[in-house]
């Protein structure tokens, strides 16, 4: 690996603070309220050298979203070496992802918004190369743990085809995460353990794909509890005090 000059690793530390600073403003305005304008006018750096960094203010949200998706990959690799069967990994996995979004809410519905219309369009080039690259880092291990799963025979129901187990996984996985984190006042939520709602939501899906050993068979919910009080213990210290920045 090439190592960094000197100049690279302070744009790269710039760019991370602008980045930070990207964020506070949504936080402040929303999604919408995010301009390069804005940008400079919060920060220590003048018009010029904000656009050395962004092109657009998309491209600015399409690098907060590039960040966000890394440390979930972190988050996840962590997961897949939870010392336990595959369903338990699989539930690591989901776990890490939930430990994002409560501690980053505004960051993890930013995956989202840089997929809106016209984002991309609006995106470097460089960018959109580096994002995609990490997208199918994502779906990779997705699809590899479905594959671990079926040639060990935990799943039963092996009509259905990886990429559509790998959407329905995201899929369940991101839309509870989701209204756990914007509508959490829903009667729909708020009637519910938000301790356990996702674990619920994903065995149901797994029990439904019969994958070994059904959560009738198997206490799962003791698996939740020691990734939140053990595995996971000190990765949610950091995001708290991340949190509190």
């Amino acid at each position: 690996m090439t190592e960094l000059t000197k100049a690279e690793l302070k744009r790269l530390a710039r760019e991370e603070e602008l980045v930070d600073l990207a964020l506070e403003i949504i936080e402040e305005f929303g999604f919408a309220g995010l301009t390069l304008e804005k940008l400079t006018a919060c920060s220590a750096y003048s018009k010029g050298t904000i656009y050395n960094h962004f092109i657009s203010k998309e491209d600015c949200l399409s690098a907060l979203c590039q960040r966000t998706v890394a440390s979930i990959l972190g988050l996840f690799e962590k997961a897949a070496s939870y010392d336990g069967n595959m369903r338990e990994k699989s539930l690591a996995v989901h776990f890490a992802y939930q430990l994002y979004a409560r501690y980053q809410p505004i960051s993890f519905m930013v995956v989202l918004s840089s997929k809106a219309p016209g984002v991309r369009d609006k995106t470097s080039g460089k960018r959109c190369e580096l994002m995609d690259e990490m997208e199918r880092k994502i779906n990779h291990f997705s699809d590899s743990m479905f594959k671990e799963a079926l040639a060990q025979g935990c799943i039963k129901n092996t009509a259905v085809e990886i990429e559509t187990l790998t959407f329905a996984n995201w899929a369940m996985s991101f839309g509870t995460n989701a209204l756990m984190c914007s509508a959490e006042e829903a009667v729909a939520v708020s009637r519910l353990n938000p301790e356990t709602l996702l674990l619920n939501n994903i065995n149901i899906l797994l029990d439904g794909l019969g994958w070994q050993p059904l959560s009738t068979e198997f206490d799962y919910h003791k698996t939740w509890q020691k990734l939140e009080t053990e595995f996971f213990a000190e990765e949610i210290q950091q995001l708290k005090q991340q949190s509190k920045l």
